[in-house]
């Protein structure tokens, strides 16, 4: 698996093969595919190694620790493999790993006294933000090529003064406010409610 994820890193998602795989590893294409059917198969262990790095930390820790660590370690995944983190972010957790893990953010939730179906909920929302923060850190709105506009600086200014004046604080430097902000916004409304708070 190191092997294929720093290929991925290296090349990009769409290069990576298990072909071009196998000739990093000098070996035949067939031994690759006499163990694994096809990419998808890789990305599955990918998926699993990544997560089960996730450290869970101690009950002791109220419910908003527990789960800024495992948002903090999320985000650290999507820096550390921005390639491979949109794979990772939009894979089905559905190996024993995956259910593990996302049983264990419904027994965060469930130790706090939640009802299953809000617990449920916020499992989801926490996903979309995390997945949100991931992306646009890794592969977002900064780094694609339609952040070159097509019209004279000047001009841009003179039609959209708030987007100037706004962007300045889209930039990396500010990405660790931002993330804190947003999380400890959509915590603070999940746990309103609860008891261990």
């Amino acid at each position: 698996m190191k092997t294929s994820i720093e290929m991925i890193e290296e090349l990009g998602i769409e290069k990576f093969s298990l072909r071009k795989l196998a000739e990093k590893l000098n070996c035949e294409a067939m031994s690759i595919y006499y163990h694994l059917k096809n990419k998808d198969q890789i990305f599955d262990e990918i998926v699993d190694t990544l997560i089960s790095t996730i450290q869970f930390e101690n009950e002791e820790l109220n419910v908003k620790q527990q789960l800024i660590s495992v948002a903090q370690q999320w985000r650290a995944l999507a820096k550390t493999y921005p390639n491979f983190f949109p794979i990772l972010a939009t894979h089905q957790l559905n190996t024993d790993i995956g259910s593990r893990f996302m049983h264990q953010i419904l027994r965060i939730f469930n130790n706090a006294n939640l009802p299953m179906q809000q617990a449920s909920y916020f499992l989801r929302i926490l996903n979309y933000y995390l997945i949100g923060v991931g992306i646009d850190e890794a592969k977002g709105y900064g780094l694609g090529s339609s952040a070159v506009h097509p019209i004279k600086a000047d001009e841009y200014a003179e039609r959209y003064p708030l987007l100037v004046q706004a962007m300045p604080y889209w930039t990396a430097a500010h990405y660790d406010e931002i993330f804190e902000l947003g999380l400890e916004m959509l915590l603070a409304r999940m746990l309103a409610e609860t008891v261990n708070e």
